[in-house]
């Protein structure tokens, strides 16, 4: 699978399961997150169990992508989810048709 095949997969596996984002990951794969590196498919997988259980409803479906840009086995993605989530990135390395790294950052709305 190509890079663009592997991130579209990874998109659409958030209107699907944890199973299937997590087909997109090996056993060695780091996600990094603004709380510390993730290591392993089981600790990644209890982060995104984490996100689709306790987002607030509405999220996944506000979810808008404004950017996309792949370069080779690199891709990287700048997103929102308003009113939830004003700026969100993500940055891939994906190479053998898996996600081997991956780096996620938000900048959270505006307390009110």
């Amino acid at each position: 699978m190509s890079t663009q095949d592997v991130l579209t997969h990874h998109l659409g596996a958030f209107s699907e399961d944890v199973d299937s984002i997590m087909s997109d990951y090996v056993d060695k794969s780091v996600l990094f997150t603004p709380d510390g590196p993730l290591v392993g498919r089981e600790t990644i997988r209890d982060f995104f169990h984490a996100f689709l259980t306790t987002s607030p409803d509405g999220l996944l479906q506000a979810m808008t992508v404004l950017r996309q840009d792949i370069h080779g086995e690199f891709a990287y993605i700048h997103w929102k989810a308003e009113p939830f989530i004003p700026f969100a990135s993500d940055t891939f390395v994906i190479r053998g048709g898996k996600i081997l790294a991956h780096s996620f950052a938000l900048f959270p709305p505006a307390a009110n």
